[in-house]
């Protein structure tokens, strides 16, 4: 069995998931730089530099790993750092990474 093979999965590939795209990476920073931050996609897209659609789709996987919560302000959704769960991400990860420097050679 190859040393890869031995190094258990990340809980539901959270890892792969949260960085499967440089602008969920961007969004992560963003929000961790701005815990406070709530706002709409457009304004989100805006903060980057970017138009609402190009962050749609990565805002809302973020927001169904509930990383980010979303909720209803007027007529407008706006979302924000879930720091509950972004701590629970922050700490499976951090302990993946300290297992897989554990792992000792054959």
């Amino acid at each position: 069995m190859s040393e890869r093979s031995k190094v258990p999965p990340i809980p539901d590939n959270l890892l792969n998931r949260l960085l499967s795209s440089g602008t969920k990476a961007d969004l992560l920073v963003l929000f961790h730089r701005n815990p406070g931050l709530i706002d709409t996609v457009e304004g989100i897209a805006r903060r980057m530099g970017k138009k609402g659609k190009a962050i749609e789709s990565d805002v809302s996987e973020l927001a169904k790993d509930s990383i980010l919560q979303k909720k209803k302000v007027g007529n407008s959704e706006v979302y924000f750092l879930n720091r509950e769960k972004d701590a629970e991400a922050q700490r499976d990860i951090a302990n993946y990474i300290t297992n897989l420097g554990g792992k000792k050679k054959s």
